[in-house]
């Protein structure tokens, strides 16, 4: 190889770096804006909220009922400040995957027993399939942040009386987890956004709010633990999500 054939490659590795710098870049430009205009909207609400009821300009029964729907946005924040401080310490440079020996279905039971006041508003059944003793050999935080927003986003677009399960296969050199749920499913176009922050915000079968930021953190996360997600949908049959990971 000669030296204008080196020089050649460093230039492409060079601009590859800088387009995915760049794409970086623009994604948490994009994701911050949404989180100002997010909160921005919560507390100019609560705030016009809080003054027509203290000048008495709304009667108490109006004022009562709009509580449950602010609660509901306040909540959605406060998990968005939530996974924006998870995913910003997974950013830093000193940040390490910590690997051990992770049962899929003790995670699994555990995000059970996390999510069972959603799994009861919605009457929903979130089921195990597989082999329970299937272990990976992973961040067991980052893997948990993981299924949880996936289990969240199907239990939010899946319909009351619903199944939703969750499937551990594992293969000779990989461990995939499959996420599957029956719920609205989705068009093509917004599996390719998955992400991305485009198309947002969503709202699930009860309107529960959500801006996609979650995904984007769950993207990363999968990322970090060398792994895949594939995404696969059909209106009106429901969603699959897979991850693999190697074994």
């Amino acid at each position: 190889m000669n030296i204008d054939n080196i020089a050649s490659d460093n230039q492409e590795n060079n601009q590859q770096t800088i387009e995915q710098l760049r794409a970086e870049s623009q994604l948490k430009t994009k994701w911050l804006s949404l989180i100002a205009h997010d909160f921005k909207g919560l507390f100019s609400n609560i705030q016009l909220l809080l003054d027509a009821f203290e000048n008495k300009s709304i009667p108490q029964e109006l004022f009562m009922s709009m509580l449950p729907e602010l609660k509901q946005i306040a909540e959605k924040n406060a998990k968005t400040l939530a996974n924006t401080f998870t995913w910003v310490n997974s950013q830093t440079n000193g940040f390490k995957p910590h690997i051990e020996d992770v049962v899929i279905h003790n995670l699994f039971l555990e995000l059970k027993d996390e999510l069972s006041e959603h799994l009861v508003l919605k009457e929903l059944s979130l089921q195990f399939v597989g082999n329970k003793e299937i272990s990976l050999s992973t961040d067991k935080f980052l893997l948990q942040f993981i299924l949880k927003q996936i289990v969240e986003n199907a239990i939010k677009y899946s319909n009351k009386r619903g199944v939703i399960e969750v499937i551990a296969h594992s293969e000779s050199n990989s461990v995939n987890i499959t996420i599957k749920d029956r719920g609205v499913g989705m068009k093509e176009s917004i599996i390719n956004d998955i992400g991305t922050l485009n198309n947002s915000p969503y709202t699930g079968t009860m309107q529960e709010k959500g801006a996609g930021l979650s995904l984007v953190i769950v993207k990363d996360f999968v990322k970090l633990l060398n792994g895949r997600m594939a995404v696969a949908s059909v209106i009106n049959q429901g969603s699959t999500v897979t991850l693999s990971f190697h074994h």
